[in-house]
């Protein structure tokens, strides 16, 4: 069977018909075929294609993209494409954003004309929703795949590639609504229902990873201790340990080659940790705490979550400057007007300093003699024999009852909120006057809760600063001593903002001695 070497219509159409049932070999560029099958080969040269090969796969199993790359290529050196690139999307979701991915970069290539097919396993392995669809019909190439040819420039081809989308979009939510119902029976059991892995556990959620675990443990410590989220966060980086994420790769990153390296923990990635559930062994599923115990062991006791939980979550929490340099930074304040002390501003070149954020020219000092009097201050009255008094207990039924009115409180406020916004105006059943009478009750009650919690916590915070051994002042001073200089600096600042009140007084002109009367404390 011949084509009609007059070219036209005709011509083009039979060498398509001829490409689909004779096999076709590629002719490079400037090949001269001679002999009775000349003019046949001349026609199949004119029908050679450019095809991209599209592998994709929900899981991360590499033989599974091997497999699919064999078929694809098989079936195109059948037909004499040329492979002009291929796609690999490996461990990609069907349900999740396919823009960024391998998929993303097909479209683009094939709106700017780089290929005329594009050849997969299935089209289940392709197009995953109608959006999918539509997306690959503007760019208006072909589909190939190892069951038939879709021509997306027609109405046949497009209704059969809309019926093959629309069946795979419902076998997407099908197994969506069973993992849903699977995970929720699982939830109500206790047992893990997946995702990545919790920081101080196993890959299997279960079995508790000790290294990480301790880290974890030290970690609420130093909260409970008033350090702040940073340090918790600087500690467990120094340890070595990661939030198990990557970091994001730039387009520029990707394109050089470079593999996404392991994020370090920050601020807010601690705070997660440290205010999830699971660490108390509660199985929490979809936001709500279930009955039943989990299945994995805790790493934490109650108290000690719940006394970090209510130091992250109280609205009030003193945030501490993003790097202060100076153990008073913040926490003293100008002795003229009042305003809090930062660092800066020596008079000395090379030497740290504090001044008056308020205004340059009420003073500035050398930070070294006050920070020297400030640590004897601290020394001294820690090593007293009656420094125990320091670690006054709350007066109250109880800090686990304490944290739970803390709840039910903040509960009532959101369920006001709700019920003011929801409210109809001609009827509201709560009126503006009755909403801000009942807040202002509520945070009040809150405050005080607050301060209740805080002076019960002074055992943790100054714990290991009191009753230490020794029967003599020098002794007991020497213990202390040591203890404090081996604390961390935001550990010390939180014993000192905890316990005295100080104020920084201009030094006086001329004055080159440190006078000890320009240092006002006073003890909380």
């Amino acid at each position: 069977m011949r084509a009609d070497s007059r070219g036209g219509r005709g011509g083009l159409a039979e060498a398509q018909r001829l490409a689909d049932v004779v096999p076709v070999r590629h002719v490079a560029p400037g090949e001269v075929r001679k002999g009775p099958g000349e003019q046949q080969d001349s026609v199949l040269a004119l029908v050679l294609m450019r095809a991209a090969i599209y592998l994709r796969q929900s899981l991360d199993a590499q033989e599974g993209i091997d497999r699919q790359r064999q078929r694809t290529s098989s079936i195109a050196t059948a037909r004499g494409y040329q492979i002009v690139k291929t796609y690999e999307d490996n461990a990609s979701s069907a349900t999740r954003s396919r823009v960024a991915s391998q998929w993303g970069q097909l479209l683009a290539d094939a709106s700017n004309k780089e290929f005329e097919i594009v050849i997969a396993v299935d089209v289940d392995r392709l197009l995953r929703s109608i959006t999918d669809l539509s997306e690959l019909i503007k760019t208006g190439v072909k589909v190939l795949t190892v069951d038939g040819e879709i021509d997306l420039t027609t109405a046949d081809g497009e209704f059969r590639a809309s019926m093959l989308a629309a069946i795979a979009r419902f076998e997407v939510r099908r197994k969506s609504e069973r993992q849903k119902r699977a995970n929720e029976a699982r939830a109500k059991r206790g047992k893990r229902v997946g995702g990545r892995r919790a920081f101080g556990y196993e890959p299997d959620g279960v079995t508790v990873r000790e290294p990480e675990a301790e880290a974890l443990r030290k970690g609420y410590g130093m909260v409970a201790g008033q350090e702040s989220v940073s340090a918790v966060a600087r500690y467990w980086n120094g340890l070595g340990f990661t939030t198990g994420q990557n970091r994001r790769l730039s387009k520029e990153d990707k394109i050089a080659g470079k593999k996404p390296t392991p994020s370090q923990w920050t601020r807010s990635a601690v705070r997660d940790v440290l205010l999830n559930e699971r660490n108390v062994g509660r199985m929490v599923y979809l936001g709500e705490v279930q009955a039943v115990a989990a299945e994995w062991r805790p790493v934490v006791d109650d108290d000690l979550f719940e006394t970090v939980r209510s130091i992250l979550l109280n609205p009030e929490r003193q945030k501490p400057g993003r790097n202060p340099v100076g153990l008073l930074t913040g926490i003293a304040l100008c002795g003229v007007c009042e305003g809090t002390v930062h660092a800066g501003g020596s008079a000395r070149s090379g030497y740290r300093g504090y001044r008056c954020s308020g205004s340059t020219g009420h003073f500035a000092r050398l930070a070294e003699p006050v920070e020297e009097y400030v640590h004897g201050i601290m020394v001294s009255r820690l090593a007293d024999r009656d420094a125990k008094t320091l670690l006054q207990p709350s007066t109250s039924t109880g800090a686990r009852q304490l944290r739970g009115e803390q709840g039910r409180l903040r509960e009532r406020l959101e369920a006001l909120a709700v019920e003011f916004a929801d409210s109809d105006d001609d009827d509201a059943p709560l009126a503006v006057s009755q909403l801000k009478t009942a807040t202002k009750r509520i945070n009040e009650r809150l405050t005080a809760i607050q301060a209740e919690l805080a002076d019960a916590g002074r055992i943790d915070l100054l714990g290991g600063l009191v009753n230490l051994g020794g029967s003599t002042t020098q002794e007991r001073e020497a213990a202390v001593r040591d203890a404090w200089h081996k604390m961390p600096g935001e550990r010390q600042r939180a014993v000192i903002r905890e316990l005295l009140h100080i104020k920084l007084h201009p030094p006086g002109r001329g004055t080159r001695n440190f006078r000890p009367s320009t240092v006002a404390i006073t003890w909380l």
